[in-house]
């Protein structure tokens, strides 16, 4: 049984726009475009997880609101990848930048125009279909 790896993502949205992070080149799954995040450590919960991984990548605060789609599983080399993405907030916005080589706005449209990991797809395809002025980005912190 391959190793289970259970991730979790931000989908920040902001002014009708979603962040996209490009992961750096000499990562796993380097090059590719993902919602910022990271592993789930023993005893945290998913929202948890998220704020204390966003502190370590951006130096930044964040509020966590709803999942944004199911939680997606994919298969890598390396193990499967359970990856939940939540909707998100900044409080800050340091973008300290420590995994990722390019941190961009993009529409709902632009989704489409970068390579994005395997696992983010999902979420991807449900933020495109979102009527993002309704989404919920305060709440279960």
């Amino acid at each position: 049984m391959k190793k289970q790896i259970n991730v979790v993502g931000a989908a920040f949205i902001e002014n009708g726009k979603v962040l996209a992070t490009k992961r750096n080149d000499d990562r796993v799954l380097g090059t590719l475009w993902e919602f910022p995040g990271g592993k789930i450590e023993a005893g945290e919960t998913p929202q948890q997880a998220l704020k204390r991984e966003l502190t370590e990548e951006f130096n930044d605060t964040i509020t966590v609101g709803e999942q944004v789609a199911e939680t997606s599983s994919h298969e890598y080399d390396f193990g499967t990848v359970n990856l939940t993405v939540y909707y998100a907030q900044f409080v800050t916005q340091h973008f300290d930048l420590i995994a990722h080589s390019k941190v961009t706005w993009m529409t709902q449209a632009e989704l489409s125009d970068v390579s994005w990991a395997d696992a983010d797809q999902a979420a991807v395809a449900a933020i495109q279909k979102a009527d993002l002025s309704r989404v919920m980005l305060n709440g279960t912190d």
